[in-house]
C-alpha cells in the first residue's frame, strides 16, 4: 500500500500545482491583455493627438493670417479715395508694422504700380500679374514665388491681393501684401514647438512651403502622398526608419477659413510616438506589477484557505489510519467545515463500535 500510495501526489502539491499554473498563466494572459489594450490605447491617443494638433495649428495659422487679411481690408477701405501720395504712406506703414509685409503697394487699372513700400517698383508694369488680375476683381491669394533666387537676398513670397473700390463698386486701384514665406514658417514653427508636435505646409502645386521636423526634406510616406493628393482630412499611423519609431500624419487639405480667400495650401502635422509616449511604459510597468501584486495576492490567500479546510481532514486521515491499524485514537471534534464534522463523527461512531465489540467476551 505505501508502495502505491508513493507513486501519487499528495493533494497539497497536486492543488498547489495546479493553482499556481492557472495563476500564472491568468496573470500572464492579463500582463499581455494589458499591454495589447494600452497600445491600442497608445494608437488611439495618438491619433486623437494628432487631428488635434492639425486643427489647433489650423486655428493658429487663421487667426494670424486673417489679420493681413484684415488689414489689406482696412488699407483698401481707407484708400478708395486716396491719392498716391497717401497710398504711399499706406505702403509705408504696413511694412514698418512688423516682419511679415515685405512689401506692401498698389496699382492703378491701367496695372501701373503707383505707390510702393520704400517707393519700390513704382511705374513698373504688372498688368500681366496674377495677382493684379485675379485681385482686379476680388479678393485672391497667388502662389508662392521666390524673388531673388540664388542670390543672398533671396525670399520667398506670397501676395494677397483686392481691388479698392469707390462707393459705386468701381475698381480704382488693386492693393497687395508680399507676405514673407519665412514668416509663415517661424509662426508655424514656434506653433508647432508649443504643441510638441511637426508640421508642414505644401501649395497647391505640391511645393513644401514650411517644414518644422527635425528631418525636413525628408519624403513623407507614400500613403501620405497619396492622402495628400485626395485632398481628405484623415489620419494614419505608420512607421518609419528601423528604430520604429512611431509616426503618425494628419492631412488637413484646404484648411484655411471660409471667410478668406482659399489658398489651397494642405496642412500635414506629424505625431510622434515618443512625443507622449514615455508615460506609456511607465504605466504599463505599474500595471504589470499590480497584476503581479494581485496574483500573489490570490495565490497566498488561496493556499491559506486551503490548509485551513485540508487541515482538519489531514488530522482525519490520520485518525482513521490509526484506527485502521488497531489503535483507539478518539478524534478530534473538528468544526471547521460540515464536512469535516461529518466526518469526525463518523470516525467517533465507529471508533465506539469497535471498542464495543472488543468488549464482548
Amino acid at each position: 500500500m505505501p508502495d502505491r500510495l508513493d507513486r501519487h501526489p499528495r493533494m497539497n502539491t497536486s492543488f498547489l500545482g495546479v493553482l499556481g499554473f492557472v495563476l500564472v498563466a491568468a496573470t500572464a494572459a492579463a500582463i499581455f491583455g494589458v499591454r495589447w489594450q494600452a497600445q491600442e490605447y497608445q494608437v488611439s491617443l495618438q491619433r486623437e493627438l494628432g487631428l488635434r494638433g492639425a486643427q489647433a495649428l489650423a486655428q493658429t495659422f487663421n487667426k494670424a493670417i486673417s489679420r493681413e487679411w484684415d488689414s489689406l481690408r482696412a488699407v483698401a477701405a481707407r484708400t478708395a479715395y486716396a491719392e498716391p501720395a497717401e497710398m504711399q504712406d499706406f505702403a509705408n506703414a504696413v511694412v514698418r508694422a512688423g516682419g511679415q509685409i515685405a512689401w506692401a503697394g498698389f496699382a492703378s487699372p491701367d496695372g501701373v504700380i503707383i505707390a510702393g513700400s520704400r517707393n519700390e517698383r513704382i511705374g513698373q508694369d504688372v498688368s500681366h500679374r496674377n495677382w493684379f488680375r485675379a485681385g482686379f476683381s476680388g479678393e485672391t491669394v497667388g502662389t508662392a514665388y521666390t524673388k531673388n533666387e540664388g542670390t543672398d537676398e533671396e525670399l520667398s513670397l506670397i501676395n494677397l491681393s483686392m481691388p479698392v473700390k469707390d462707393s459705386f463698386g468701381n475698381t480704382q486701384a488693386v492693393a497687395v501684401y508680399s507676405v514673407r514665406i519665412s514668416w509663415v514658417a517661424e509662426y508655424m514653427a514656434e506653433a508647432a514647438h508649443e504643441l510638441d508636435l511637426s508640421a508642414m505646409i505644401r501649395d497647391r502645386k505640391g511645393q513644401t512651403l514650411v517644414d518644422t521636423r527635425p528631418e525636413a526634406g525628408t519624403d513623407l510616406p507614400a500613403r501620405v502622398e497619396g492622402m495628400i493628393l485626395a485632398g481628405r482630412p484623415d489620419a494614419d499611423r505608420t512607421r518609419l526608419h528601423r528604430s520604429d519609431a512611431g509616426h503618425l500624419y494628419a492631412v488637413l487639405p484646404n484648411f484655411t477659413l471660409n471667410s478668406m480667400p482659399g489658398f489651397g495650401w494642405t496642412l500635414i502635422v506629424d505625431v510622434r510616438a515618443d512625443t507622449f509616449g514615455a508615460a506609456f511604459p511607465q504605466f504599463v510597468k505599474t500595471i504589470n506589477m499590480i497584476l503581479v501584486a494581485i496574483g500573489v495576492s490570490v495565490l497566498v490567500a488561496t493556499v491559506l484557505l486551503f490548509r485551513y479546510l485540508t487541515r482538519p481532514f489531514q488530522r482525519l486521515i490520520r485518525t482513521a489510519t490509526a484506527l485502521a491499524d488497531g489503535q483507539m485514537v478518539y478524534p478530534r471534534e473538528e468544526q471547521s467545515t460540515r464536512e469535516s464534522m461529518l466526518l469526525s463523527a463518523v470516525l467517533a461512531r465507529l471508533q465506539t463500535q469497535i471498542q464495543s465489540l472488543r468488549a464482548k467476551p
